[in-house]
């Protein structure tokens, strides 16, 4: 029996992980303008929502990495499923806007924990030189939670149900993987030095200007793709008037029941493209380089999103669509380079990008209280110019992405 059939329900239920992530995530860029409207705030305070969830990252990503090291994957992925079932739960039974943020916070650790101790894991779950296929698919499947949960909500609502019912369906599939994380027989993980987080070289290494300059590039990133997807509804419904609850098809039509919002339709699209871009252009390096295609897509990512900005009602949304396909290759690209710069402390490294990902929450929210306090075009400019700087990275960047690559 193969490594990868013994642990073929281990294998399983990480994939469940993945997707309930996902679906937990991309969730928040259909439900800031319900939000807002449920408990009567504004647009600054239901910007708190990315906001709080992204500050999970930032806080926790380097705790969880070291509770990783000590106690190891098991504790950690239990602890993060708790954390987002009883987020999920409590999100659905919340009456108060202050809460239903804090629970926010607390799904956003629990997602945090999952994705800090998940991606090491799955390495053990068979032969290493399968890793980075193993992870490639597992985050393909994942996507699909980032594709469907936009799509979810006005599904929920067109049946009758409030549109916070989504939590209460979390939470049930949360609870249920977690039962089954319980009962899961995990193997002995053997964590090497090299992988662990060491504090003592955190204040040297963020010294360095490859750390400076691609940790900012993470932190731009993830907050222009939150940015962007979190506010692609708010941004229609202001700028173009297209409400939630207009649809690409007829109403009773079989089309219509399934997608009965144009505007959560393409936030669901914008992560679909995401990830079906990632598998098309993994095999794409190989042939014509990592950095190639991070030059290509990044560049495409402004131009796609500046289309978004200047187009009409049907060009937006489908700009808005192709932003997500464009992304598909910078997170990665600024990761490799990072790491592949530095022959050790690629753990502690790991940490400090994964901090970085808090970007997710001070962008966003800028960009929310921009489009309250001016318009949503005002707002999505702060974008392009998080973008523009990954393009510059793409270009100038001293990071190194290609094998053969002779930069220091």
């Amino acid at each position: 029996m193969s490594k990868s059939e013994k642990h073929i329900y281990l294998l399983i239920v990480t994939v469940l992980m993945y997707i309930s992530f996902g679906l937990l995530t991309s969730v928040i860029g259909v439900i800031i303008d319900k939000f807002q409207v449920q408990y009567d705030v504004s647009l600054a305070v239901a910007a708190l929502l990315p906001f709080a969830f992204f500050l999970a990252y930032g806080l926790t990503s380097i705790p969880f990495g070291i509770a990783m090291d000590k106690y190891g994957a098991k504790s950690v992925l239990l602890l993060g499923m708790v954390l987002m079932t009883v987020g999920s739960f409590l999100f659905y039974l919340s009456n108060h806007y202050m809460v239903v943020i804090f629970m926010i916070f607390l799904v956003g650790v629990g997602v945090t924990a999952i994705q800090i101790a998940g991606n090491p894991f799955i390495r053990e779950l068979d032969s290493p030189a399968n890793y980075t296929m193993n992870l490639t698919i597992i985050i393909g499947i994942g996507s699909l939670g980032y594709a469907f949960s936009p799509v979810l909500v006005p599904l929920v609502q067109a049946n009758g149900y409030t549109w916070n019912t989504v939590y209460l369906l979390f939470g049930i599939i949360n609870a249920l993987i977690l039962l089954m994380l319980s009962f899961a027989k995990f193997p002995e993980i053997i964590i090497e030095e090299e992988e662990r987080i060491h504090f003592s070289n955190i204040a040297t290494l963020i010294k360095n200007p490859i750390i400076v300059t691609y940790g900012l590039g993470i932190f731009f990133y993830v907050g222009a793709e939150v940015g962007v997807s979190s506010y692609i509804i708010t941004y229609m419904s202001k700028i173009h008037g297209v409400s939630n609850t207009d649809s690409f098809w007829n109403e009773g039509s079989l089309l219509y029941s399934a997608f009965p919002s144009k505007a959560a339709l393409v936030v669901g699209l914008f992560w679909l493209l995401q990830a079906f871009g990632r598998l098309i252009i993994s095999p794409m390096m190989k042939h014509i380089g990592e950095r190639k295609i991070f030059i290509v897509h990044s560049l495409g990512t402004v131009i796609s999103l500046i289309v978004a900005l200047l187009g009409n009602v049907t060009t937006s949304l489908i700009a808005f669509a192709f932003v997500g396909y464009f992304t598909s290759a910078s997170f990665t690209a600024l990761f490799s380079a990072t790491i592949n710069s530095f022959e050790e402390y690629h753990g502690t490294i790991s940490g400090i990008l994964g901090t970085a990902i808090v970007g997710g929450a001070f962008v966003g929210w800028l960009v929310g209280a921009t489009g309250e306090m001016l318009d949503m075009n005002w707002a999505m400019g702060i974008n392009i110019l998080a973008f523009g700087y990954v393009f510059y990275l793409a270009v100038f960047g001293k990071g190194k992405l290609d094998i053969n690559e002779n930069q220091n």
